[in-house]
C-alpha cells in the first residue's frame, strides 16, 4: 500500500534534512517553518531506522501538545505510528519510538538522566537554559544501537545514509530567550550560515537561518501581526535577527542595514583610528574613512553611495583570546604597547591616517612611561578621546539611527558585541559597562571625535519583504528524496 505523508519539505527545510552535522540549529524568523521541519526530521528517521529512540522536547507542555503531539496524531497514519498516552510516545511500525517531553524547570533534565538518545529535536531551543541544552547534548549517543543498525543497513542499504548522520541533535528556535547568547555564540557566529564546522572534540555543527520568505504557505498578512511589538522583538521575529536583544542600547543597529561588504575606499577620503586600551582585558582598535558623496565599489561588485560625513568603519584589530573550543573569551592578549604600535603601523602601510583617538587611561603613569608614550616612541601617536560617556553614546546612537555609520563585514567583533550591549537602567542615556564593551567604547571615542554632521532623525523604514506566493495546498510524498 502506497502511503502519502502530509509533508513536503520546502527548500530551506530540505537543507535541514540533508544536513550531515551532528548538532544543528535551524533558527531565525517566526513563520519560517522551523517547528514543522524539526518534527518531520525526527519522523523521517523514525520511519527509516528500526528501533530508533527519538526524543522531541519543548519547554512548556501545552506548547508541546498543541504544536506537535496533536499535529502528529492527525497526520501520521495508524499503519505507520500509534500514540501511547501513558508513556507520551509514538510507536512506529518498525519498533522506533518517539518520546515527547517538556522540561519546564531546569532540574527536569534529570528525568532524562541515563538515557541513550539517538536523535533529539528541541523546539524553541532559546527558551531552554544553556545548562539544559548542554545536558541534552550529553545524552546523544548510539551505544550498541550502532551495531544493530549497521546489520540492518547491510540488509537494507537505504538505512546507511541515516546511520551516517546519527546521533543527531536538531534544534529550531527564534532569537531571544534564555539561551539567545548561548546559541548565537555556539552556532550563529561560529561559522558562516550553512557551513559545517567541528569543535576540538570532533563534534560537528551547522547553523541554518530561517526567514518568513522560506515558507510559501504562510498567511500574506502574517508579518503585520508583529508591527506593534517592541522594536527588538520585531527584529527578532520578523527579521530573524540574532544581533538584537531585549534592553539593547543600540536598538537602531541592524546587520541588514548597517553591515556592508568591504569597500575599495577612495584615497582622498579622510581616515582616522580609535583605540580602547587593554592588556589583561581586550583592546579594540578601529579604522574609519569619512565618506563624501563619491560612489564606491564594494569587493563583491556592488556599488554604494553615502551621505557627506558618513563614517565607514573598515578595519578592526580586537585583542582577545579565543575560547578553548570555539568562540571568544573576555581575556586580553597581554601584548605590550610597543608591539601593538608596531602592529598598527603594519596595518596602515600605504595609507594616510590623519589622527587617532584613544581612551584617556592611556596617559596614566606610575612613574614609568605611559601606554601613549610607549606607542609614540614606536611612531604611533594618539590624541586623548572625549570620555563623556553619555554624550559619546548619544552621538554614536544618532549616527547609526541616521544611517551615517556603517561597519564593514570583516569587523566581526564589533558586529558581535555592539548589538548586545544593554542600556544602563540607572543611567538610561548610557550603555551598561560590561566585559564585552571594549569595541563599543572604541567606536564611541571615534564617533565623538568627528565634527558634527547634519543628523536628522529618520522614520523607521518598513520591511522590504518580497511578496509571498499565493497560498497553495501542499502535496507530500516520499521524504527520502532529501538524502
Amino acid at each position: 500500500m502506497d502511503i502519502i505523508l502530509p509533508y513536503t519539505a520546502q527548500p530551506r527545510q530540505q537543507v535541514l534534512h540533508r544536513a550531515k552535522a551532528g548538532n544543528i540549529l535551524y533558527g531565525g524568523a517566526a513563520g519560517g517553518g522551523k517547528s514543522i521541519g524539526v518534527r518531520w526530521d525526527l519522523i523521517d528517521f523514525c520511519l527509516n531506522c528500526p528501533n530508533l529512540f527519538a526524543l522531541l522536547l519543548r519547554r512548556q507542555y501545552q506548547q508541546l501538545r498543541n504544536n506537535h503531539i496533536v499535529q502528529m496524531q492527525q497526520q501520521l497514519p495508524k499503519e505507520l505510528a500509534t500514540w501511547n498516552e501513558s508513556n507520551s510516545e509514538f510507536r512506529f511500525y518498525n519498533g522506533a519510538r518517539m518520546i515527547c517531553r517538556h522540561l519546564e524547570h531546569e532540574k527536569d533534565v534529570e528525568d532524562i538522566q541515563g538515557w541513550e538518545v539517538h536523535i533529539c529535536g528541541v523546539d524553541e531551543a532559546a527558551q531552554f537554559t544553556p545548562y539544559q541544552l548542554n545536558y541534552i547534548q550529553s545524552r546523544m549517543r548510539l551505544g550498541d544501537y550502532r551495531n544493530f543498525l549497521e546489520k540492518e543497513a547491510a540488509k537494507n542499504p537505504k538505512i546507511l545514509p541515516f546511520l551516517k548522520r546519527l546521533p543527531r541533535l536538531v534544534m529550531g528556535s527564534n532569537p531571544g530567550g534564555e539561551s539567545h547568547n548561548y546559541l548565537k555564540d555556539n552556532y550563529v557566529t561560529a561559522a558562516p550560515p550553512e557551513e559545517e564546522f567541528t569543535d576540538d572534540d570532533g563534534r560537528s555543527y551547522i547553523f541554518i537561518p530561517a526567514t518568513m520568505r522560506d515558507n510559501k504557505y504562510i498567511d500574506k498578512n502574517y508579518e503585520a501581526q508583529f508591527r506593534d511589538l517592541p522594536e527588538f522583538q520585531r527584529k527578532q521575529l520578523v527579521e530573524g535577527d540574532w544581533n538584537t536583544v531585549a534592553g539593547a542600547y543600540f536598538d537602531c543597529f541592524s546587520t541588514l542595514e548597517h553591515v556592508i561588504p568591504p569597500l575599495h575606499l577612495p584615497s582622498h577620503w579622510t581616515r582616522f583610528r580609535s583605540m580602547d586600551w587593554g592588556y589583561r582585558q581586550p583592546f579594540a582598535i578601529y579604522w574609519y574613512a569619512v565618506a563624501d558623496e563619491t560612489p564606491v565599489l564594494a569587493k563583491d561588485g556592488s556599488t554604494y553611495k553615502f551621505d557627506e560625513g558618513t563614517l565607514i568603519l573598515y578595519r578592526e584589530w580586537y585583542g582577545v583570546q579565543p575560547a578553548e573550543k570555539r568562540g571568544w573569551t573576555m581575556k586580553g592578549l597581554r601584548i605590550d604597547p610597543e608591539e601593538v604600535a608596531r602592529g598598527v603601523l603594519e596595518r596602515e602601510i600605504g595609507e594616510q591616517v590623519a589622527y587617532g583617538v584613544a581612551d584617556p587611561s592611556c596617559w596614566r603613569s606610575d612613574g614609568s612611561p605611559s601606554v601613549a608614550q610607549k606607542m609614540a616612541e614606536e611612531g604611533v601617536h594618539w590624541q586623548r578621546a572625549s570620555n563623556e560617556r553619555a554624550l559619546g553614546s548619544t552621538i554614536l546612537y544618532q549616527r547609526i539611527a541616521a544611517n551615517k555609520f556603517f561597519v564593514s563585514a570583516n569587523c566581526e567583533h564589533l558586529i558581535r558585541t555592539l548589538p548586545i550591549v544593554e542600556t544602563d537602567e540607572k543611567k538610561p542615556e548610557e550603555y551598561l559597562k560590561c566585559g564585552y564593551d571594549h569595541g563599543v567604547d572604541s567606536v564611541r571615542y571615534g564617533a565623538a571625535s568627528r565634527p558634527k554632521v547634519n543628523i536628522t532623525p529618520i522614520k523607521e523604514k518598513g520591511m522590504k519583504m518580497p511578496s509571498l506566493n499565493d497560498l497553495m495546498k501542499p502535496v507530500y510524498r516520499d521524504t527520502r528524496n532529501w538524502i
